[in-house]
């Protein structure tokens, strides 16, 4: 006579009322890690396969053999306090078909917890291992981007603003109102009075004719563009003015910060200090305290990373207008925090608030 009964089975194969807590126990989890900077841990149960089929879809009535359950308010699938969902569940079954192996995939940031200390114990000491609240990946980038601006704030503008001051204090205050002043009256065929010219068509437009004494002290100041001097540049730029060119495009630093999560992750966007005026340490306050005790050693914390090198170095007196985050839902149950700071260091700040003002 056959016997039916086999190991897993108390009470054999054949015989009814069988559940998950006689025959499904769990065995050694599986942990990898990925340079992507998490840990994974694979809980597995071995047993019959329509056992674990229930114990899989069952709540609190298809618990295995030490206790655990795996979907319900508290099962382990969902997660609980300091855990995340499942990533991915899966069924192998031996190749006779009655015996099997169900696992489930949860990340973790948490090396500790997703450790294998031993033999398997009750849920209340195991149930940590399941995840975490951190999130699944994130990545820093410095990107570029294309930002037009008023002619008149060019470094022409700028720079002959700069030589006023120098020469007399508070003499270039609003340099670039006045030369675009200048050239409206121009443009109406008046002089720098506002009287009507006798021959608008015929006069050329010359700085000198729309300023008092501003010439001889640009004209002996080095050109920045290559020409004789720094009147030489002012009276081509506004050549290019009266020729129609109203603006320039600059490049400025974009630094972009993007997480992915899990559903159940607390993880939650930075909406403090939307549209206020960050300073680079401000940014790299943020990035140290993000960054995971599971990071490699050659981290943000420690500051080797190029990325700080740049913020640290580069960019070290720069100002960051922060943009409101982006939060988009992925497949598989995951989210996607993004954030994103605009470096401008002239950014005006009367025209925004500082980080940390209410």
């Amino acid at each position: 006579m056959a016997n039916n009964t086999f190991v897993g089975f108390p009470n054999g194969q054949g015989e009814t009322g069988v559940t998950a807590a006689d025959v499904v126990r769990e065995i050694q989890p599986i942990t990898t890690w990925g340079r992507d900077g998490n840990y994974t841990v694979t809980r597995r149960w071995r047993g019959p396969v329509t056992a674990l089929e229930n114990f899989s879809s069952g709540g609190v009535g298809d618990q295995d053999y030490a206790g655990t359950y795996f979907t319900g308010t508290s099962g382990i699938l969902q997660g609980g306090p300091g855990r995340d969902g499942a990533i991915k569940t899966e069924l192998q079954q031996d190749e006779g078909g009655q015996l099997g192996i169900f696992s489930a995939t949860w990340v973790t940031s948490n090396l500790a917890a997703a450790k294998w200390t031993g033999a398997p114990v009750a849920p209340a000491t195991r149930g940590a291992t399941s995840g975490d609240q951190f999130q699944e990946s994130s990545l820093w980038t410095l990107d570029g981007n294309d930002l037009e601006k008023s002619i008149y704030e060019c470094d022409i503008i700028k720079t002959c603003s700069e030589k006023l001051d120098a020469s007399t204090p508070d003499s270039g205050n609003g340099f670039g109102a006045r030369v675009k002043h200048a050239i409206g009256l121009y443009q109406a065929g008046k002089d720098k009075n506002g009287v009507i010219l006798t021959d608008p068509f015929q006069k050329e437009f010359k700085v000198g004719d729309y300023f008092n004494g501003v010439l001889s002290i640009l004209a002996g100041q080095s050109s920045i563009t290559g020409g004789t001097n720094l009147q030489t540049d002012l009276e081509s730029l506004c050549e290019d003015i009266l020729r129609g060119q109203e603006v320039f495009t600059i490049s400025q630093y974009v630094l972009r910060n993007v997480k992915t999560t899990q559903y159940t992750s607390a993880l939650i966007p930075h909406y403090a200090n939307v549209n206020r005026i960050w300073t680079t340490a401000n940014i790299t306050t943020v990035i140290t305290a993000e960054t995971r005790p599971i990071d490699p050693p050659s981290s943000t914390v420690a500051g080797t990373m190029p990325l700080l090198g740049v913020l640290g170095g580069t960019l070290t007196g720069s100002n960051w207008l922060y943009r409101t985050p982006d939060v988009q839902e992925l497949n598989n149950g995951k989210w996607q925090i993004t954030k994103e700071w605009w470096e401008g260091t002239e950014v005006s700040k009367n025209t925004y608030k500082a980080y940390g003002v209410a």
